[in-house]
Protein backbone atom coordinates (compact mmCIF):
# COMPACT_ATOMS: atom_id res chain seq x y z
CA UNK A 1 0.00 0.00 0.00
CA UNK A 2 1.32 3.44 -0.90
CA UNK A 3 0.91 6.68 0.53
CA UNK A 4 1.42 10.37 -0.68
CA UNK A 5 4.56 10.49 0.67
CA UNK A 6 5.77 7.41 -0.92
CA UNK A 7 7.18 7.10 -4.98
CA UNK A 8 7.84 4.41 -7.38
CA UNK A 9 10.92 3.60 -8.91
CA UNK A 10 10.25 2.49 -12.38
CA UNK A 11 12.72 2.27 -15.62
CA UNK A 12 12.61 6.06 -16.04
CA UNK A 13 13.94 6.86 -12.14
CA UNK A 14 16.19 4.02 -12.88
CA UNK A 15 17.60 6.11 -15.37
CA UNK A 16 17.92 9.32 -13.55
CA UNK A 17 19.24 7.66 -10.41
CA UNK A 18 22.10 5.69 -12.53
CA UNK A 19 23.19 8.94 -13.77
CA UNK A 20 22.74 11.08 -9.92
CA UNK A 21 24.59 8.01 -8.34
CA UNK A 22 27.67 8.55 -10.29
CA UNK A 23 28.31 12.41 -9.44
CA UNK A 24 30.17 12.23 -6.50
CA UNK A 25 31.45 8.71 -6.89
CA UNK A 26 35.20 8.88 -7.81
CA UNK A 27 36.38 5.94 -8.48
CA UNK A 28 33.75 4.31 -10.83
CA UNK A 29 34.76 1.04 -12.37
CA UNK A 30 33.02 1.66 -15.81
CA UNK A 31 32.83 -2.32 -16.49
CA UNK A 32 31.02 -3.04 -13.12
CA UNK A 33 29.09 0.14 -12.68
CA UNK A 34 27.39 -1.31 -16.06
CA UNK A 35 26.57 -4.13 -14.82
CA UNK A 36 25.25 -2.87 -11.52
CA UNK A 37 22.65 -1.15 -14.35
CA UNK A 38 21.69 -4.00 -15.96
CA UNK A 39 21.14 -6.03 -13.11
CA UNK A 40 19.01 -3.22 -11.55
CA UNK A 41 17.08 -3.28 -14.86
CA UNK A 42 16.31 -6.72 -15.30
CA UNK A 43 14.91 -6.53 -11.53
CA UNK A 44 12.85 -4.03 -12.20
CA UNK A 45 11.90 -5.78 -15.61
CA UNK A 46 10.86 -9.04 -13.76
CA UNK A 47 9.77 -7.71 -10.18
CA UNK A 48 8.16 -4.38 -11.20
CA UNK A 49 8.76 -0.73 -9.65
CA UNK A 50 10.04 -0.24 -6.27
CA UNK A 51 8.72 1.36 -3.33
CA UNK A 52 10.73 4.46 -2.47
CA UNK A 53 9.81 5.30 1.49
CA UNK A 54 10.78 8.01 3.65
CA UNK A 55 12.49 6.28 7.20
CA UNK A 56 9.49 7.37 9.40
CA UNK A 57 7.27 5.57 7.29
CA UNK A 58 8.84 2.57 9.14
CA UNK A 59 6.88 0.99 11.70
CA UNK A 60 9.09 1.96 15.33
CA UNK A 61 9.64 -2.27 15.25
CA UNK A 62 9.80 -3.07 11.57
CA UNK A 63 13.27 -4.75 11.02
CA UNK A 64 15.24 -3.02 7.99
CA UNK A 65 18.47 -4.55 6.81
CA UNK A 66 21.12 -2.51 4.95
CA UNK A 67 22.74 -3.81 1.88
CA UNK A 68 25.88 -2.93 -0.08
CA UNK A 69 28.61 -4.50 -2.17
CA UNK A 70 31.89 -6.03 -0.16
CA UNK A 71 35.07 -6.45 -1.81
CA UNK A 72 36.31 -4.67 -5.70
CA UNK A 73 33.67 -3.31 -7.67
CA UNK A 74 36.04 -4.41 -10.26
CA UNK A 75 35.88 -8.18 -9.74
CA UNK A 76 31.96 -7.57 -10.09
CA UNK A 77 32.51 -7.33 -13.59
CA UNK A 78 34.69 -10.64 -14.08
CA UNK A 79 32.27 -12.52 -12.03
CA UNK A 80 28.95 -11.72 -13.10
CA UNK A 81 25.94 -11.97 -10.49
CA UNK A 82 23.46 -14.91 -10.64
CA UNK A 83 21.10 -12.23 -9.42
CA UNK A 84 19.88 -13.68 -6.50
CA UNK A 85 22.79 -13.23 -4.09
CA UNK A 86 20.95 -9.69 -2.45
CA UNK A 87 17.65 -12.26 -1.58
CA UNK A 88 20.54 -15.01 -0.14
CA UNK A 89 21.90 -12.64 1.76
CA UNK A 90 18.96 -10.27 3.58
CA UNK A 91 17.15 -14.14 3.58
CA UNK A 92 20.35 -15.31 6.04
CA UNK A 93 20.15 -12.02 8.18
CA UNK A 94 15.86 -12.92 8.76
CA UNK A 95 17.31 -16.45 9.78
CA UNK A 96 20.17 -15.02 11.98
CA UNK A 97 17.35 -12.50 13.70
CA UNK A 98 14.61 -14.46 13.42
CA UNK A 99 12.40 -11.85 11.92
CA UNK A 100 11.50 -10.36 8.84
CA UNK A 101 12.41 -7.89 6.93
CA UNK A 102 10.25 -4.40 6.85
CA UNK A 103 12.80 -2.27 4.17
CA UNK A 104 16.26 -2.31 2.53
CA UNK A 105 18.59 0.69 2.94
CA UNK A 106 21.37 1.51 0.65
CA UNK A 107 24.63 1.63 3.19
CA UNK A 108 25.74 4.40 0.97
CA UNK A 109 24.44 6.21 -2.63
CA UNK A 110 27.41 5.92 -4.27
CA UNK A 111 27.17 4.54 -7.87
CA UNK A 112 26.99 0.65 -8.09
CA UNK A 113 25.48 0.85 -4.36
CA UNK A 114 22.53 2.56 -5.04
CA UNK A 115 21.94 0.30 -7.91
CA UNK A 116 22.53 -2.88 -6.16
CA UNK A 117 20.09 -1.96 -3.27
CA UNK A 118 17.53 -1.32 -5.69
CA UNK A 119 17.87 -4.91 -7.04
CA UNK A 120 17.79 -6.53 -3.60
CA UNK A 121 14.56 -4.64 -2.66
CA UNK A 122 12.76 -5.36 -6.52
CA UNK A 123 14.00 -9.18 -5.82
CA UNK A 124 13.26 -9.38 -1.78
CA UNK A 125 9.81 -7.49 -2.87
CA UNK A 126 10.59 -4.77 -0.73
CA UNK A 127 10.53 -1.02 -0.07
CA UNK A 128 13.50 0.58 -0.18
CA UNK A 129 14.34 3.63 2.56
CA UNK A 130 15.19 6.86 0.70
CA UNK A 131 18.54 7.47 2.51
CA UNK A 132 21.67 5.83 3.70
CA UNK A 133 24.01 5.01 6.38
CA UNK A 134 26.81 7.14 5.43
CA UNK A 135 26.00 10.24 3.47
CA UNK A 136 29.33 9.31 1.62
CA UNK A 137 31.71 6.76 0.82
CA UNK A 138 34.35 5.56 3.60
CA UNK A 139 36.33 2.28 2.79
CA UNK A 140 35.80 0.23 5.96
CA UNK A 141 32.13 -1.45 6.70
CA UNK A 142 32.06 -0.25 10.23
CA UNK A 143 32.36 3.54 9.34
CA UNK A 144 28.82 4.67 9.62
CA UNK A 145 26.42 6.60 10.74
CA UNK A 146 24.60 3.79 12.08
CA UNK A 147 27.86 2.42 14.17
CA UNK A 148 27.40 5.83 15.88
CA UNK A 149 23.98 5.43 16.44
CA UNK A 150 24.65 2.06 18.55
CA UNK A 151 24.08 -0.29 16.00
CA UNK A 152 26.37 -2.95 15.01
CA UNK A 153 27.47 -4.07 11.33
CA UNK A 154 26.32 -8.33 12.46
CA UNK A 155 25.01 -10.38 12.27
CA UNK A 156 25.77 -10.19 8.35
CA UNK A 157 25.73 -12.19 5.54
CA UNK A 158 27.78 -12.21 2.86
CA UNK A 159 26.47 -13.88 -0.50
CA UNK A 160 28.55 -14.40 -3.51
CA UNK A 161 28.11 -15.32 -7.10
CA UNK A 162 29.43 -18.95 -6.48
CA UNK A 163 26.46 -19.53 -4.03
CA UNK A 164 28.01 -19.70 -1.37
CA UNK A 165 26.07 -17.41 1.99
CA UNK A 166 28.96 -16.40 4.84
CA UNK A 167 27.40 -15.48 7.70
CA UNK A 168 28.91 -13.78 10.82
CA UNK A 169 28.44 -12.91 13.91
CA UNK A 170 31.25 -11.29 15.77
CA UNK A 171 32.69 -8.35 17.65
CA UNK A 172 32.26 -5.02 16.60
CA UNK A 173 35.61 -4.90 15.92
CA UNK A 174 36.39 -7.44 13.95
CA UNK A 175 33.90 -7.20 11.21
CA UNK A 176 36.33 -5.69 8.82
CA UNK A 177 39.16 -7.84 9.25
CA UNK A 178 37.13 -11.01 8.62
CA UNK A 179 35.40 -9.69 5.68
CA UNK A 180 37.64 -8.69 3.53
CA UNK A 181 39.93 -12.29 3.39
CA UNK A 182 36.26 -13.78 3.40
CA UNK A 183 35.44 -11.32 0.09
CA UNK A 184 38.71 -12.39 -1.58
CA UNK A 185 38.85 -15.88 -0.82
CA UNK A 186 35.35 -15.67 -2.50
CA UNK A 187 36.30 -14.39 -5.64
CA UNK A 188 36.53 -10.73 -4.93
CA UNK A 189 32.96 -9.42 -3.80
CA UNK A 190 29.87 -10.03 -2.64
CA UNK A 191 26.67 -8.59 -1.99
CA UNK A 192 27.12 -7.93 2.10
CA UNK A 193 23.96 -7.69 4.12
CA UNK A 194 23.87 -6.34 7.98
CA UNK A 195 23.06 -3.25 10.31
CA UNK A 196 19.82 -5.04 10.87
CA UNK A 197 17.99 -2.06 12.87
CA UNK A 198 14.30 -1.46 13.80
CA UNK A 199 12.74 1.53 12.01
CA UNK A 200 12.76 3.96 15.05
CA UNK A 201 16.37 3.37 15.01
CA UNK A 202 17.20 3.53 11.47
CA UNK A 203 15.03 7.15 11.43
CA UNK A 204 17.50 8.71 13.96
CA UNK A 205 20.39 7.55 12.11
CA UNK A 206 19.63 7.87 8.92
CA UNK A 207 21.31 11.07 5.92
CA UNK A 208 17.93 11.43 4.44
CA UNK A 209 16.33 11.32 1.46
CA UNK A 210 19.74 10.93 -0.54
CA UNK A 211 18.29 8.19 -3.01
CA UNK A 212 15.09 11.04 -3.87
CA UNK A 213 18.05 13.58 -4.27
CA UNK A 214 19.83 11.21 -6.29
CA UNK A 215 16.99 10.74 -8.72
CA UNK A 216 16.45 14.63 -8.94
CA UNK A 217 20.07 15.76 -9.57
CA UNK A 218 19.98 12.81 -12.19
CA UNK A 219 17.33 14.10 -13.74
CA UNK A 220 19.24 17.73 -14.65
CA UNK A 221 21.87 18.33 -17.14
CA UNK A 222 25.71 19.06 -17.22
CA UNK A 223 26.77 21.28 -14.25
CA UNK A 224 23.53 22.10 -13.02
CA UNK A 225 23.74 18.11 -11.41
CA UNK A 226 27.04 19.14 -9.35
CA UNK A 227 25.55 22.42 -8.48
CA UNK A 228 22.76 21.03 -6.64
CA UNK A 229 25.70 19.32 -3.69
CA UNK A 230 26.22 22.93 -2.92
CA UNK A 231 30.19 22.16 -3.27
CA UNK A 232 32.92 24.88 -2.01
CA UNK A 233 35.84 25.35 -4.31
CA UNK A 234 39.39 25.28 -2.46
CA UNK A 235 41.13 26.13 -5.36
CA UNK A 236 41.72 26.04 -9.43
CA UNK A 237 44.95 24.10 -10.49
CA UNK A 238 46.71 22.02 -12.51
CA UNK A 239 47.77 18.70 -11.08
CA UNK A 240 51.71 18.71 -10.99
CA UNK A 241 52.67 15.34 -9.80
CA UNK A 242 51.51 12.18 -8.20
CA UNK A 243 53.30 10.46 -4.99
CA UNK A 244 53.52 7.75 -2.56
CA UNK A 245 51.82 8.67 0.74
CA UNK A 246 53.65 8.53 3.26
CA UNK A 247 51.21 7.15 5.76
CA UNK A 248 51.23 4.10 7.92
CA UNK A 249 50.25 1.86 4.95
CA UNK A 250 53.48 2.15 2.80
CA UNK A 251 54.80 -0.47 0.22
CA UNK A 252 54.93 -3.52 1.21
CA UNK A 253 52.67 -3.82 4.04
CA UNK A 254 49.94 -6.57 3.84
CA UNK A 255 47.58 -5.11 5.98
CA UNK A 256 46.81 -2.48 3.21
CA UNK A 257 45.39 -5.60 0.36
CA UNK A 258 43.43 -6.90 3.38
CA UNK A 259 41.56 -3.66 4.53
CA UNK A 260 41.98 -1.21 2.01
CA UNK A 261 41.43 -1.87 -1.66
CA UNK A 262 44.13 0.29 -3.16
CA UNK A 263 47.56 1.80 -1.68
CA UNK A 264 47.92 5.41 -0.40
CA UNK A 265 48.62 8.48 -2.96
CA UNK A 266 49.48 12.04 -2.87
CA UNK A 267 48.37 14.93 -5.84
CA UNK A 268 49.96 17.89 -5.91
CA UNK A 269 47.91 20.77 -7.26
CA UNK A 270 49.57 24.19 -8.54
CA UNK A 271 46.98 26.74 -7.61
CA UNK A 272 46.39 28.67 -11.13
CA UNK A 273 45.40 32.07 -9.24
CA UNK A 274 44.99 33.99 -6.03
CA UNK A 275 47.57 33.01 -3.69
CA UNK A 276 49.47 30.50 -6.19
CA UNK A 277 49.36 28.13 -2.99
CA UNK A 278 50.50 24.37 -3.86
CA UNK A 279 47.86 21.74 -2.55
CA UNK A 280 48.66 18.09 -1.10
CA UNK A 281 46.14 15.94 -1.74
CA UNK A 282 46.02 12.68 0.61
CA UNK A 283 43.97 9.92 -0.87
CA UNK A 284 43.55 6.29 -0.40
CA UNK A 285 41.00 5.76 -3.24
CA UNK A 286 38.71 8.85 -1.67
CA UNK A 287 40.62 11.95 -1.01
CA UNK A 288 40.90 11.91 2.69
CA UNK A 289 42.62 15.24 3.30
CA UNK A 290 43.66 18.43 1.76
CA UNK A 291 46.48 20.77 2.80
CA UNK A 292 47.39 24.36 1.30
CA UNK A 293 51.18 24.75 1.41
CA UNK A 294 51.26 22.55 4.37
CA UNK A 295 48.18 23.88 6.66
CA UNK A 296 45.13 21.56 6.54
CA UNK A 297 42.33 23.56 4.78
CA UNK A 298 39.87 20.23 4.65
CA UNK A 299 39.53 16.76 6.06
CA UNK A 300 37.40 13.81 5.97
CA UNK A 301 34.62 13.33 6.81
CA UNK A 302 34.37 15.82 4.38
CA UNK A 303 34.27 14.69 0.46
CA UNK A 304 37.05 16.02 -0.90
CA UNK A 305 36.99 15.93 -4.65
CA UNK A 306 38.87 16.46 -7.94
CA UNK A 307 36.70 17.94 -11.27
CA UNK A 308 38.29 18.36 -13.99
CA UNK A 309 37.79 21.93 -15.69
CA UNK A 310 36.99 20.34 -19.15
CA UNK A 311 33.68 18.45 -18.77
CA UNK A 312 32.66 18.95 -15.06
CA UNK A 313 33.17 15.81 -14.13
CA UNK A 314 34.43 13.73 -10.66
CA UNK A 315 37.81 12.30 -11.43
CA UNK A 316 39.04 9.49 -9.98
CA UNK A 317 42.72 9.96 -8.47
CA UNK A 318 43.51 6.81 -10.30
CA UNK A 319 42.88 8.87 -13.39
CA UNK A 320 44.74 12.08 -12.36
CA UNK A 321 47.20 12.88 -14.59
CA UNK A 322 50.11 15.61 -14.42
CA UNK A 323 48.92 18.63 -16.72
CA UNK A 324 45.08 18.25 -15.99
CA UNK A 325 43.03 21.52 -14.63
CA UNK A 326 41.29 20.74 -12.07
CA UNK A 327 38.96 22.34 -9.08
CA UNK A 328 39.51 21.31 -5.72
CA UNK A 329 36.11 21.14 -4.05
CA UNK A 330 34.70 19.97 -0.62
CA UNK A 331 31.16 19.07 0.10
CA UNK A 332 30.06 19.13 4.13
CA UNK A 333 29.16 15.85 5.22
CA UNK A 334 26.26 14.72 7.49
CA UNK A 335 26.52 17.13 10.70
CA UNK A 336 26.62 13.85 12.69
CA UNK A 337 29.86 12.90 11.23
CA UNK A 338 31.57 16.40 12.80
CA UNK A 339 30.63 15.13 16.16
CA UNK A 340 33.67 14.21 18.12
CA UNK A 341 32.40 10.90 18.11
CA UNK A 342 32.09 11.52 14.36
CA UNK A 343 35.73 12.36 13.78
CA UNK A 344 36.86 9.36 15.83
CA UNK A 345 35.13 7.02 13.58
CA UNK A 346 36.09 8.93 10.29
CA UNK A 347 39.78 8.73 12.01
CA UNK A 348 40.73 5.48 11.04
CA UNK A 349 40.86 6.98 7.37
CA UNK A 350 42.87 10.57 8.17
CA UNK A 351 44.93 8.61 9.99
CA UNK A 352 46.43 7.49 6.31
CA UNK A 353 47.36 10.33 5.51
Amino acid sequence: MTCAEDRLIGPDELAHLAVGARVLAAGTEESAYQVALDWATAELAAHGPVRLIPAHRIAPDGLCIAVTLAGASAALAEALPTGDEPVRAVQAVERMTGRLAHAVVPLNTAAENALIALATAARCGLPLVDGDGCGRVLPLLEQTLLTLAGAHAAPLALATPGGDVITLECARSSVEELVRPLVLAAGGWAVAAGYPVDGAVLAGALVHGTVSRAIEVGSLEGAARFAAWRPRRLCRGRIAALEPSPGPYGPGDAAASVTLPSRPTSVLVDEEDGLRRRFRLEAHNEVLLALADGAVVAAAPDHILLVTGADGRVLDVERALPGLTVDVVVIEAAPAWHTPEGRALAGAVGALS
